[in-house]
């Protein structure tokens, strides 16, 4: 076990650098997890793809979909809704037809599941980076959340003087001060083992979403405006589990697609 964990962190740290902001912690982390999980033909037809779109690793790959949304190219201007799907805040369940009216984080990942077997290896490319950055999203609080609320964006929270939205903290602030993608991704895995992997793996696609929002609901039900460092911390072991759980089924889903 110990040979195994010590390959995995060489491995990790081989892999690129990482900015210390959560948006990319997170995101990089639940790829190298990913990665890490797959069989060695999933993981050469990953290799392909990333490399046929000019990523050097899967933890760059991860974050591709965000920055094309900050750079605002114009090819992508729409995808901005495809990050997360907002919800009434008395609906008990996700509803497809009246969720995910218009392209939606959960309509966006199967069209990209679909899109990864295409011919065109462009499409295949671009697929894959879709993918592993949604994946990712889809297990953060505010990504599967309130309508009224805008995912947390308009509702302001205190976090060491700082007054930022709910979904900013969670998006930008829960992760900071943890080590890099690279250790992080190593912790997180020596921590589960395999028979919690394949729990978290079997779950389909509307478990997620259900994990998700019944997570955004508590956090609504327990969030003070002032956050201390106490509040802090189970913030940052809720976020760490749903990396973990997102990089397993980030492998299954991969694993299915690509590892034949």
């Amino acid at each position: 076990m110990k040979t195994y964990l010590a390959v995995f962190t060489l491995l990790l740290m081989s892999l690129s650098a990482q900015v210390q902001a959560w948006g990319e912690k997170g995101h990089r982390t639940v790829g190298l997890l990913a990665y890490a999980q797959l069989s060695p033909a999933a993981q050469k037809k990953v290799d392909a793809l990333l490399k046929h779109k000019g990523f050097k690793d899967i933890g760059e790959a991860s974050v591709w979909a965000d920055k094309i949304r900050e750079q605002k190219l114009p090819a992508y201007a729409h995808t901005g809704p495809w990050h997360y799907v907002n919800l009434p805040r008395d609906a008990e369940v996700f509803d497809m037809s009246r969720d995910c009216s218009r392209p939606c984080i959960v309509s966006v990942l199967q069209d990209m599941q679909l899109q990864l077997q295409d011919s065109d290896k462009d499409q295949q490319a671009e697929a894959l980076a879709f993918v592993v950055h949604l994946v990712g999203d889809i297990h953060q609080p505010m990504h599967v959340s309130f309508a009224d609320d805008k995912g947390g964006n308009t509702t302001k929270v205190k976090i060491k003087g700082d007054e930022v939205s709910l979904h900013y903290y969670w998006d930008g602030v829960v992760l900071r001060g943890l080590p890099r993608s690279e250790q992080l991704a190593a912790r997180l895995m020596a921590e589960a083992d395999n028979e919690q992997r394949r729990q978290w793996r079997a779950a389909p696609l509307k478990q997620w979403l259900a994990e998700s929002y019944q997570l955004t609901r508590q956090v609504y039900a327990n969030q003070s405006k002032v956050l201390d460092a106490a509040q802090l911390q189970r913030d940052q072991a809720l976020a760490l589990k749903r990396l973990q759980v997102a990089g397993a089924r980030l492998a299954a889903l991969l694993e299915r697609q690509l590892g034949h």
